[in-house]
């Protein structure tokens, strides 16, 4: 046995020394715990606890169906990634694909893009954290030691994450494996009782849809999926937009998995298969277990509104097994936010192996005890961090983050798939991998690019609550900047979006990009097959 590991650990060797990197990183992961950090990056619990608000208010019960819309669209986004991570396995993920498919410059913009999407994600799930732990313990003081509870229970899980991920890749593998076990038990056991013991609703109660606008959040719920309600469906959209992505995270822990061509793309496409089943019995259990949509609603538009959701399963099992449920919960969001960070981590790392980022010799680094880039850690910590401790308004900023976060997302996910694409028409790919689309590839690829496409529209026009976030964005991070014309009245998405290209341009192009043309660096894009 020890013979065959030595083999296959000296072929995977020799696969990354043909990208051009040596073996640094320790490569520990088989398929399973591959596929759990990709699982718990995605973490249904952890989306849905983050927004059920905004979906139950904008869509009513049949926002339900937008979870099929996003899972279709996400899971063919996710068939292109799995061909491109069995071709290449390598940290960083669409970072590297685009780079290596389509050129440095797109393939830059498409990481820095992703990372910082990757920073505010960390924020918004972080924040999630105590959306369980306070609804199993509202005896929580109001502040811990001068700053919000929730604020300080986030900050911590982002220390505690961080330390973690500093330890090793194991011990984040363990630690996952634990937190896909709670996913499970959470979202399909748990779901299940739901639907069988505790159904208070008739199926067609997941057809009733409720137009939402800033004046009428207790009006009627009023079903049908007519013109009024479309704007409404789309705005409900976000909370599945934000649950279903981060599966790509199996190929960027590509350099830390044994026989990662075949084991990546596996990863990809299981933790994004068993996300979907377990979304659609927990998001039926749970709509179907509302006794009463008023009371939810009440609590979904009031000052509490992130404890919509616990509300309804406290509800539904009682407040004994329903508390249980949330501590299963509070173990998934917890494992989401580990696995988020290893990520992101691990993207700083690949970009600043490259020279790509600013201090990017510090960023490449891995700690010769650990084996891990430490340095990397310790900044998207501080990074993801920041945000925290500069919002005013915590909980009304923390819907607007989410949304700001996914569509970068979004974004950079459409950035790898038109570089995917423009190789394709050059005749990629060359050389066949394990996993592969075969014929089906272009078609794929093309259809990934219709559906992203749809909806980045969908985040620049924001369904029907454009408005209650366009007056309000910048303002509550800094109020001073409310009536700055222009300013005070764009959306974060956009915003983030202008300043990361306006910035990243000066950079990259300003500095960089000269740089890499005349080192006449190729690492090993050449051998892309």
């Amino acid at each position: 046995m020890a013979e065959i590991n030595t083999t296959q650990d000296q072929r995977d060797e020799a696969l990354l020394q043909k990208f051009g990197y040596k073996q640094e990183l320790r490569r520990t992961l088989g398929f399973l715990s591959n596929f759990a950090v990709a699982f718990s990056y995605i973490s249904v619990s952890t989306g849905t606890f983050s927004l059920f608000y905004l979906g139950i208010l904008a869509g009513g019960p049949g926002f339900f169906w937008t979870w099929f819309i996003v899972a279709i669209g996400q899971f063919i986004v996710a068939l292109n990634f799995a061909e491109l991570s069995s071709h290449f396995p390598i940290a960083g993920s669409i970072y590297q694909w685009s780079k290596r498919l389509s050129g440095h410059t797109l393939g830059w913009f498409t990481g820095w893009i992703y990372f910082f999407a990757g920073i505010l994600t960390i924020t918004g799930v972080a924040f999630t954290i105590p959306i369980p732990l306070l609804a199993i313990f509202p005896g929580i003081p109001a502040t811990i030691l001068g700053m919000p509870s929730a604020v300080f229970i986030a900050l911590f899980s982002i220390v505690v994450g961080t330390l973690i991920n500093v330890a090793g890749v194991r011990l984040v593998s363990i630690i996952n494996n634990i937190g896909v076990v709670a996913e499970i038990i959470g979202m399909i056991g748990f779901a299940l009782v739901l639907l069988i013991f505790f159904n208070h609703q008739p199926l067609s109660f997941l057809f009733i849809g409720s137009p939402v606008s800033t004046t009428t959040l207790g009006a009627q719920w009023t079903p049908g999926l007519g013109d009024t309600y479309f704007g409404a469906f789309a705005a409900a959209l976000f909370m599945s937009l934000f649950v279903i992505y981060g599966f790509d995270t199996a190929g960027t822990l590509g350099e830390e998995t044994r026989d990662p061509q075949r084991n990546a793309p596996r990863g990809v496409l299981w933790a994004i298969g068993l996300s979907a089943i377990a979304g659609i019995l927990f998001l039926g259990g749970t709509i179907l277990s509302i006794g009463s949509l008023n009371r939810i609603e009440s609590i979904a538009s009031g000052a509490n509104f992130t404890q919509a959701l616990p509300a309804v399963i406290q509800d539904a099992l009682g407040t004994s097994w329903g508390n249980v449920y949330l501590g299963v919960v509070f173990i998934a969001v917890c494992v989401c936010t580990l696995a988020i960070q290893s990520a992101t981590i691990r993207l700083m790392f690949s970009m600043g192996r490259d020279g790509r980022l600013p201090f990017g010799k510090a960023w490449g680094t891995v700690n010769p005890t650990f084996r891990t880039p430490m340095w990397a850690g310790i900044a998207v910590a501080v990074l993801s961090a920041i945000p925290l401790l500069a919002l005013k308004d915590l909980p009304s900023a923390i819907g607007v983050i989410v949304v700001g976060a996914t569509g970068l997302i979004y974004t950079s996910y459409f950035l790898n798939n038109i570089a995917s694409l423009r190789a394709r028409l050059k005749g990629w790919p060359r050389v066949k991998a394990p996993f592969s689309l075969g014929r089906w590839g272009m078609l794929i690829n093309i259809l990934a690019l219709v559906y992203g496409g749809v909806m980045i529209i969908n985040f620049l026009w924001f369904g029907g609550l454009r408005s209650i976030y366009t007056n309000s964005a910048v303002g509550l991070a800094f109020p001073g900047l409310a009536s700055v014309p222009l300013l005070g009245g764009f959306p974060l998405f956009e915003l983030t979006l202008l300043i990361l290209v306006a910035a990243g341009s000066i950079y990259w192009f300003g500095f960089k990009r000269r740089h890499v043309i005349e080192s006449g660096e190729q690492r090993a894009e050449a051998l892309a097959d």
